[in-house]
């Protein structure tokens, strides 16, 4: 599938999620909802990032999250455990070398911009003291962002690195 854009119906999908259960996105319908793609949590510049949404969540406490990766389902879960993680964390199922759920939203590969990025915002990582753990996920794969309306549209999409204003 390719990209989404504002104003497309964002893809239903049910997974188990590691740390609430059963997640569908259809249950947040008449809700505005943040669904976030990222790599892994071995992944000094995803630990990062997560821990950014930690603190927009902080600022923003009534916006509903989805959050998938591509970690294996026991490795997120030890690396959300003791964060106060209040969403679901999805542990995105791998088939044939993809992962489909990143396919029915138009996640692909790093762009040059985003690549460029990531070395930057790499090196930040680890001078916060992010360390790489497993690779478990697509080394190449780009991270992004939707914010879907209570119609269940996209309202906002952002394919790259987080970026909180990209969100409005």
């Amino acid at each position: 599938m390719g990209r989404l854009r504002r104003g497309d119906a964002a893809p239903d999908f049910t997974r188990d999620s590691v740390n609430m259960g059963r997640v569908s996105l259809g249950d947040y319908r008449g809700q505005n909802v943040l669904l976030l793609f990222s790599r892994y949590f071995g992944c000094p510049v995803c630990q990062l990032e997560f821990d950014e949404l930690l603190e927009f969540r902080r600022i923003r406490p009534g916006l509903r999250v989805v959050y998938v990766n591509q970690s294996l389902p026991e490795s997120a879960r030890v690396y959300i455990e003791g964060r106060g993680v209040d969403f679901p964390v999805v542990a995105a199922e791998k088939s044939g070398g993809r992962y489909p759920l990143y396919d029915l939203y138009g996640v692909g590969s790093l762009g040059p911009v985003a690549a460029v990025e990531i070395l930057f915002k790499g090196r930040r990582a680890l001078q916060l003291g992010k360390r790489h753990g497993p690779y478990e996920g697509i080394e190449t794969q780009s991270p992004a962002q939707f914010l879907i309306d209570g119609q269940g549209r996209i309202a906002s999409a952002h394919y790259g690195l987080f970026k909180p204003e990209k969100l409005q």
